[in-house]
């Protein structure tokens, strides 16, 4: 029974020590973790929101767009890859701060007519459109500089913004270790940042839900994924708390998420 035992033990570490070394994001596809992840989604709807505004939008950005996947989606919704918005002729425009990402957004974003350019507000980079030039400004789980979004805002321009809470799955951290790495990323703190900014907020909302894995060997998928959740985390330091967990499963993690939407005046 201890060799049963043991041997059952080896193949679960081998399986999850391939699962974390031989996963890496591309783009931002969660796709290999179809059918072994299941996550609640928020109240709102942000998708739709961009959608409707992009639709009449002349001058659009979106920040983060990883490999364009979003975007792309967005652009189909609204019908056209060029076409016009309410004051004349649509210019999309997208922002990549990920090198890996960077030829892979261009390729698949330059049929669409979307420039796609090297930003990173971490860096300090100013983005590279004039001021009071866009229309709409999309962020989705990106980080930002709010002064720059209010600089190239045009009056009545919309800054929509949804952003993943500094607390989220924190269980994570809790079984392997670590501090949140933005744990200022809060509601609280957007709201006063826009107004302090010259913005109006126009929709504030939070909301937490559930994120489910199968199983441990899809948690530690996930993980290589999102690797700032818990960064430096290997396998083999916490096989025992891994096999708990998947003895235990599904694995239910905390997802947080706020939308902090505003408007210059």
């Amino acid at each position: 029974m201890t060799h049963t035992s043991d041997t059952a033990a080896r193949e679960f570490a081998v399986r999850l020590r391939a699962a974390h070394a031989g996963t890496a994001m591309h783009g931002w596809d969660f796709s290999v973790l179809d059918g072994r992840l299941a996550a609640d989604d928020p109240p709102w709807d942000f998708e739709a929101q961009c959608a409707r505004v992009l639709a009449e939008a002349s001058a659009a950005v979106d920040l983060g767009t990883g490999g364009g996947e979003r975007l792309i989606r967005l652009l189909r919704e609204v019908g056209e890859s060029g076409g016009a918005g309410r004051d004349g002729p649509r210019k999309v425009s997208a922002t990549e701060a990920w090198p890996p990402n960077l030829p892979r957004a261009r390729t698949a974003l330059e049929p669409w007519g979307v420039t796609v350019y090297d930003y990173d507000a971490d860096r300090g980079d100013r983005l590279p459109f004039p001021d009071a030039s866009v229309d709409l400004v999309m962020c989705r789980h990106e980080s930002f500089d709010i002064a720059e979004i209010a600089r190239v805002l045009r009056r009545g321009g919309l800054f929509l913004n949804q952003q993943v809470d500094g607390r989220d799955a924190q269980e994570l951290r809790d079984w392997f270790g670590g501090e949140p790495q933005a744990p200022h990323v809060r509601l609280a703190n957007a709201e006063t940042e826009a107004e302090a900014a010259g913005l109006r907020v126009t929709h504030a909302d939070e909301w937490a839900g559930t994120m489910e894995f199968s199983d441990a060997e899809a948690l530690v998928t996930y993980m290589a994924l999102v690797p700032w959740d818990v960064p430096g985390f290997e396998v083999d330091p916490h096989l025992s708390t891994l096999a708990q967990l998947d003895a235990e499963r599904p694995i239910r993690v905390t997802q947080r998420r706020f939308r902090c939407c505003a408007r210059r005046p």
